[in-house]
């Protein structure tokens, strides 16, 4: 259920609010009649949407909106309002606001389209909110994958690369992303096959393998021999592609194969010359015995069998492998070498070939404990069939390959994977967490760390603000390893000051022994081992400028190598705690400053100021300013902005244009309103004096205050007669144009029961009545600000912009070709342009498309606005700006011919009927601009 608040200083019409928004039963409503109250509800509890209403006596809608949005509060905003001027829509609409309601009409559809618009504002903010979560998540995953990685679009162009993956092309990421294809890193030989992968994947994505191996071409045109994992993007014609360097590998298998494919050559010729040379059996001899010479000297381990599964030659290579020497070996069955070899059993692959009778090669790998070192190493074995010259099976040759190495690389990259699933799982909790979950989100994230890394004990410790204590939060133990966390608490960091040191210059600490610590660890030594600590590993938790704690893992049974796989690891999950301790400790920070703010009180100044050029720091304030504004000086000097809070929110461009001078005294004195400590305005002149350095630049600035506010009254009197009278209009209007809204909402209440038809009959002539009152109430508002202010030059442009941007046409294509046109007008000129439009719209029936152009004529200009729509009948041109005619408020194009006559400037409709309207303006020379 969504919890919306709503705002408006009736309460009748509150109420009428939260009947019709609960309906539903999606929302639950609350109320105020206060601005101010709302933003105390705002500080206390979460809110889905806000519905406030624009003319409100403490604050307006628009100044509510712009404060909640100076909060960083991003929660959506309507203004539903009686007012519809098209300058307070389009200020609403750039303040932040989601949409803009105007109150009246019929309230059932009205308020339908309220409900439509918080539903669409709150739905669309939640799925932004998602959207930013998953594309931070992503772009962490990206990066931090170990692997190199890329994204590649339908058009073959990389649009996103990973630094792994820079750094194997030798290219930097601004030479690749959204430049290259990446054919560019592909051999010729394998262009063509990738490239109909490519093209066959985007038809038929399960016709084509998700792994295969390529060579890459780098940089400086070195080949790389690389396993590739791809797939599609769902919902796209993107790929997403992971490769890994297996250059390594592929030269040991290839080197393997080249020599056993020599060797049992080798041997076949030697056979074959056997054969044929029977009768030269002495030259047989030597040739067996330069044979068993070559196949003595290979590089990689080798024997041979002969038919009944004796061995008939053993090289050295064998020999070194295995400790078993030649003399022992030759004639003895292979029982023998699986006796003395630890990990060797029977059949070995020399033996299957026999015992099927020859066929196919046949290879597997074989582990075996080494005599030499005791380790464990992995053999790739293959063995071919021998034949004599009668085409009979004679015997079997074996040749082994020391792969240790290859599955130790393959061993690394599977626990890289692996790692990699798990920072994408605690990046993936960490980004989405509710902080009442901190703590078992924390817990949980060290028990996976614990058990992945075949680890005793993992926990976190938190400093205290000026490091000199440490507390352990949170701990995970392997089962049968006893907890510390209860005895690790309110530690001094002093007797551990080396590794604080090290900690605090942001580097880990990896400790595979106790021995290895320096000598100036011997506290830190004494410390782990009276814990039983064998290896440690400590990660800072800390940004730049603020340190966290620490996270620790360690070893108590036995010693732990901590691999670069390893440490990668946990410095990114180190990241991963910084940034989750940094938005905590942020929000922390904005809950202090929220409250730091709220406990200031408003203040004023009136003296003499003198502040640095380079960071607008204030030097010196003079006694005077209590006098004038109430506050002791020092408060100007502690809070740098605090005179910028006091200076009328109107006046603050004139406060802004008095900063930038810099260099020369002020042309003229900057007169501006500033509040005083008890909250009234008055009014200062202030002149700027530069102060120079001996270099002859100035080095700050003198700012003259003087107290103009005695005359500034007595000129303020004269207009504030006007504005009284005014501001009653404008008050009566609003209270009037409400209540016409109660009244509307409740005949549409009671058009929902079962009524008399006389009671019905009633209910649509109040509604008529009602609504011609709003008509004539709503025209007063507009009529009421004509001459009001002085004229301006106003550019033409923007004003059609903004109203198209309130109004929104839809299927109406807007084009201007104005030249730059500015006209010195009423400032009730963008009216014009809001009323043509919406005149367009509602009359025009059939308009597509409106073409406004300007054109010089006579010294002045003429505007021509034209539609293709129905247009104006003859009969009616003239009368269409008389106040009444028409069929609707008959109020909008006699508001445009007065606005538009106040600066001499005449309107007419000169289009041809059928064929659109067309409104000419003229106008004189001397207000136009170009």
């Amino acid at each position: 259920m969504y919890r919306i608040l709503v705002v408006d200083d009736e309460p009748v019409l509150l109420e009428l609010n939260r009947i019709y928004l609960t309906q539903s039963g999606e929302m639950r409503v609350e109320t105020t009649t206060s601005s101010l109250q709302a933003l105390d509800m705002l500080s206390k509890a979460p809110y889905d949407a806000i519905v406030s209403d624009y003319e409100m006596p403490e604050m307006d809608g628009i100044t509510l909106l712009k404060e909640i949005r100076g909060r960083g509060l991003i929660i959506p905003f309507i203004i539903f309002s009686g007012r519809g001027r098209e300058e307070i829509i389009i200020e609403a609409l750039n303040s932040g606001a989601d949409f803009y309601l105007q109150k009246g009409g019929n309230p059932s559809a009205q308020f339908a389209e309220l409900r439509n618009m918080i539903l669409q504002a709150v739905r669309g903010r939640w799925a932004e909110e998602e959207m930013q979560r998953a594309r931070d998540l992503y772009r962490s995953v990206f990066e931090h994958t170990g692997s190199a990685t890329l994204i590649i679009e339908g058009d073959m162009t990389i649009s996103l690369i990973n630094s792994e993956a820079a750094r194997l092309s030798g290219y930097s990421r601004e030479e690749v992303e959204g430049k290259i294809s990446w054919t560019t890193f592909v051999a010729p030989h394998d262009l063509k096959r990738l490239a109909d992968y490519h093209r066959q994947r985007r038809a038929k994505s399960d016709s084509v393998p998700g792994t295969y191996e390529f060579q890459m071409v780098d940089r400086q045109g070195r080949r790389r021999d690389m396993h590739l994992t791809i797939g599609i993007i769902p919902g796209t014609d993107r790929s997403v592609a992971s490769m890994i360097d297996v250059t390594d590998r592929k030269r040991f298998e290839e080197d393997l194969n080249a020599a056993h494919e020599e060797m049992t050559a080798a041997f076949e010729e030697a056979k074959a010359g056997q054969e044929t040379l029977e009768a030269q059996c002495r030259e047989m001899e030597d040739y067996q015995a330069n044979l068993r010479g070559i196949i003595d000297f290979l590089p990689d381990p080798t024997f041979v069998l002969d038919r009944e599964g004796k061995i008939i030659i053993w090289n050295q290579a064998i020999e070194e492998m295995t400790g078993l020497m030649k003399s022992r070996i030759v004639g003895a069955g292979l029982e023998t070498v699986c006796r003395a070899v630890p990990g060797l059993q029977s059949p070995l692959v020399a033996e299957t070939v026999l015992s099927r009778g020859g066929g196919e090669s046949v290879t597997r790998e074989v582990r075996i404990t080494s005599p030499r070192t005791g380790e464990e190493i992995c053999l790739w074995a293959r063995a071919s069939p021998l034949y004599d010259a009668q085409g009979r099976l004679s015997g079997a040759i074996e040749s082994l390959r020391d792969i240790t190495e290859s599955k130790r690389m393959e061993a690394q990259i599977q626990h890289r994977m692996e790692s990699e699933q798990i920072v994408r799982s605690i990046s993936t909790r960490f980004i989405g967490l509710d902080p009442a979950d901190l703590e078992d989100a924390l817990e949980e994230t060290l028990r996976v760390l614990g058990s992945f890394l075949d680890l005793d004990r993992s926990y976190i410790f938190r400093f205290s603000a000026d490091l000199t204590r440490a507390e352990n939060t949170h701990e995970w133990c392997a089962e049968g390893i006893e907890p510390q966390i209860d005895v690790l608490q309110n530690l001094p960091t002093n007797v551990v000051s080396w590794g604080m040191a090290q900690l605090e210059s942001r580097r880990p600490i990896c400790i595979s022994d106790m021995a290895e610590l320096p000598e100036e660890a011997t506290a830190e030594r004494e410390f782990l081992q009276k814990h039983g600590v064998r290896s440690i590993a400590l990660m800072p938790i800390a940004t730049v400028d603020v340190f966290h704690g620490v996270i620790g893992f360690e070893t108590t049974h036995k010693a732990r190598v901590w691999s670069e796989e390893d440490v990668t690891l946990l410095e990114i999950v180190g990241n991963l705690f910084s940034d989750l301790f940094s938005r905590i400790r942020a929000q922390e920070r904005l809950r202090e400053s929220e409250e730091r703010f709220r406990s200031l009180v408003e203040r004023s100044h009136d003296c003499y100021i003198r502040t640095t050029t380079d960071l607008q720091t204030i030097e010196y304030i003079s006694p005077s300013c209590e006098n004038l504004t109430g506050y002791a000086r020092e408060v100007f000097q502690d809070e740098q902005d605090f005179i910028r809070q006091l200076i009328h929110f109107d006046d603050r461009k004139i406060f802004s244009a008095l900063c930038d001078e810099r260099g020369a005294c002020a042309h003229q004195p900057y007169a501006f309103r500033v509040r005083q400590k008890d909250g009234r305005y008055v009014w200062i002149e202030v002149c700027t004096i530069p102060v120079y350095g001996n270099d002859g630049r100035p080095v700050a600035i003198d700012y003259a205050v003087h107290d103009i506010d005695a005359w500034k009254q007595t000129e303020a009197a004269l207009i504030q007669a006007n504005k009284k009278l005014t501001l009653m209009n404008s008050i009566v209007r609003h209270d009037i144009l409400n209540q016409i809204t109660v009244v509307l909402g409740h005949i549409a209440l009671l058009r929902d029961r079962p009524l008399d038809p006389a009671v019905a009959a009633a209910l649509d002539k109040q509604q008529i009545a009602a609504e011609i009152i709003k008509s004539q109430i709503e025209f007063t508002r507009d009529y009421q600000d004509l001459g009001v202010r002085a004229p301006q030059w106003f550019p033409v442009e923007p004003l059609i912009a903004g109203a198209s941007k309130a109004l929104r046409p839809s299927g109406i294509r807007i084009s201007t070709d104005l030249n730059g046109l500015s006209v010195y007008a009423d400032p009730l000129l963008s009216s014009v342009f809001f009323n043509l439009l919406e005149n367009t719209v509602r009359h025009g029936k059939t308009v597509t498309e409106i073409r406004v152009t300007a054109v010089p004529d006579g010294g002045g200009a003429r505007i021509v606005w034209e539609d293709n729509g129905v247009g104006v009948p003859k009969e009616n041109k003239e009368r269409i700006f008389d106040r009444g005619f028409g069929n609707h408020t008959g109020l909008g194009l006699f508001l445009v011919k007065e606005v538009l006559s106040i600066t001499g400037i005449v309107i007419r409709e000169t289009g041809e009927p059928g064929k659109g309207a067309r409104f000419e303006m003229a106008v004189s020379k001397g207000n136009v601009r170009f």
